[in-house]
């Protein structure tokens, strides 16, 4: 069955994509939880933000393969990692990109049916699931890339780094695909 108001949430989101994220970099600008975004910082997640909701009903597909998602968001940790800024914050960013989103949409596309209901709920379901799998990719790849400054600073073995990053968990090395 062919979704029509579905593919209409969705190009609405890809249409509107600049305006969007402007609103999310200025909730990232006035919000104290993302207090240690440098602007330069801003410039480099609203290129990446961009980019996602542009091919936003590619990354939504449920067809869409989990590691091509993992790759993308684990590198996006290690660069947040990187660039000195703490993880909570960058989970803060992917929750407000999110959030802006959902209201764009709900001030933009208003409901008259059943049927928008249940498309607006599929697309929220997806988004949901999408995200939810970037936060993890994500925050797996900042603590990969702290424990390999760990490694370096103190000179730390992986014995070591399991020790704090608890050696039962996804953190076994060489195991990308969770």
């Amino acid at each position: 069955m062919k979704r029509i108001f579905f593919d209409r949430l969705v190009a609405c989101i890809q249409n509107s994509s600049e305006a969007i994220v402007r609103q999310w970099i200025d909730h990232l600008k006035s919000d104290p939880t993302t207090a240690t975004f440098a602007e330069s910082d801003l410039k480099r997640f609203e290129i990446r933000a961009l980019e996602l909701l542009v091919n936003l009903d590619e990354w939504i597909n449920y067809d869409k393969d989990k590691t091509d998602v993992g790759r993308r968001y684990a590198q996006e940790g290690i660069g947040l990692f990187k660039m000195g800024i703490p993880l909570c914050e960058g989970i803060r960013g992917l929750i407000l990109l999110k959030r802006t989103i959902w209201l764009y949409l709900m001030y933009e596309m208003p409901l008259d049916t059943v049927i928008e209901l249940n498309e607006l709920r599929e697309l929220n379901d997806r988004m949901s699931l999408f995200f939810d799998r970037a936060e993890y990719y994500f925050m797996r790849g900042f603590m990969e890339e702290m424990s390999r400054k760990m490694q370096q600073i103190w000179k730390l073995s992986d014995d070591d780094t399991d020790k704090v990053f608890f050696g039962r968990s996804f953190y076994k090395r060489n195991q990308m695909a969770a």
